[in-house]
């Protein structure tokens, strides 16, 4: 029984940290940026219980929650092995390990 409950709110909190991540890109493309930060924070609050999905673990700022957007409040390039991603709103630059997918030829 028990464990049924906290697989069940476990997936609860899942749909919900997606539904929030899906708000936040939606408002941060109108340019309601504080509401969007705000979405950003309460997922992230979840977050905490429950790990954020894979997809969206690059779609923020760590620092001040912003909704990244290439070319509006994020900087993306690609070098050496790695993405460095830079938000444009507090500075914050962070890196994550690139590698080309296997099997492609270009």
């Amino acid at each position: 029984m028990y464990r049924r409950e906290t697989q069940e709110a476990k997936r609860i909190a899942r749909d919900r940290i997606e539904a929030l991540f899906n708000m936040a890109a939606s408002l941060a493309g109108e340019g309601k940026d504080e509401l969007s930060r705000r979405y950003v924070a309460l997922a992230r609050r979840i977050g905490m219980k429950v790990d954020i999905p894979v997809g969206h673990r690059m779609d923020y700022c760590r620092k001040c929650n912003s909704y990244m957007l290439p070319s509006r409040n994020c900087r993306v390039r690609v070098t050496r092995g790695r993405k460095i991603i830079a938000c444009l709103n507090c500075g914050r630059i962070s890196r994550f390990p690139y590698r080309r997918r296997e099997g492609r030829e270009d």
